[in-house]
């Protein structure tokens, strides 16, 4: 049978490519270029964190629970493989540099088994990147007030929800060290309508424009790019660490 996660990744991937965001730009911002390294993409979608990873001339293999964004995927000449992250990844111990995973976490049921399947999948002293939502973000903050919960707000296929300090303790957990919690820091949003307005003072504000998965709308923001995250004005975190070794 068919989960519900594949049934919306396979909707998405049929109804159009993926889009960037800002926070992803800044996931990819902490791969660095060198020296070239073996990537496994987490999640991998149809291949444009790939083509990112690749264009810093790094070897990237992928994975992710749809069949139509592997096909996508592997049409771009990546290496693309079927699986279901919550299950073991489909490679050998140590085969790779680093394990990169842009909102992908908070699609898996058990986090343990999937952070203990990245560790795996890792050399000694290989590398982990991986960002996800903060649930404890002041706009849920302030939307719970009036009877909003996080579940109602973000992505439909979310079944986890992290914080700045749960993310660090199941990473942590997991095997890996050298810890950091890196985020995209959000201190104005507006929705479409209100951006629209202050289009012609955005680039004197900051004011950016970006897509929503869940109403299929437009919102605008003020962010920036935070090497240490604050638990309240991060709307992404992106954590870096590393698995002991060599």
């Amino acid at each position: 049978m068919v989960g519900l996660e594949q049934r919306i990744s396979d909707a998405k991937y049929r109804r159009q490519a993926e889009f960037e965001r800002t926070s992803k730009a800044y996931s990819l911002r902490l791969v660095p270029s060198s020296p070239p390294m073996k990537v496994l993409d987490i999640g991998c979608g149809t291949g444009v964190n790939a083509e990112a990873l690749a264009a810093k001339g790094h070897e990237v293999s992928g994975i992710d629970i749809s069949p139509v964004a592997v096909e996508k995927f592997r049409a771009r000449g990546f290496d693309g493989a079927l699986c279901n992250i919550n299950e073991e990844i489909p490679f050998e111990d140590g085969t790779f540099d680093l394990v990169f995973g842009s909102d992908v976490i908070e699609h898996v049921i058990d986090t343990e088994r999937a952070l203990s399947e990245m560790n795996r999948v890792l050399r000694p002293g290989g590398r982990l990147v991986l960002s996800t939502p903060n649930s404890a973000f002041w706009v849920y903050r302030l939307l719970g007030l009036f009877g909003k919960t996080v579940s109602d707000l973000q992505h439909p296929g979310h079944v986890r929800f992290f914080s700045k300090a749960a993310l660090a303790d199941h990473v942590e957990k997991a095997g890996f060290v050298t810890v950091e919690i890196a985020a995209r820091h959000m201190y104005l949003v507006m929705n479409d309508a209100l951006g629209r307005l202050a289009a012609p003072i955005a680039a004197v504000i900051g004011l950016k424009r970006e897509h929503r998965f869940r109403t299929g709308t437009d919102f605008w923001h003020v962010s920036r790019f935070a090497r240490k995250a604050s638990a309240f004005w991060a709307d992404a975190l992106i954590v870096t660490a590393r698995k002991p070794g060599a």
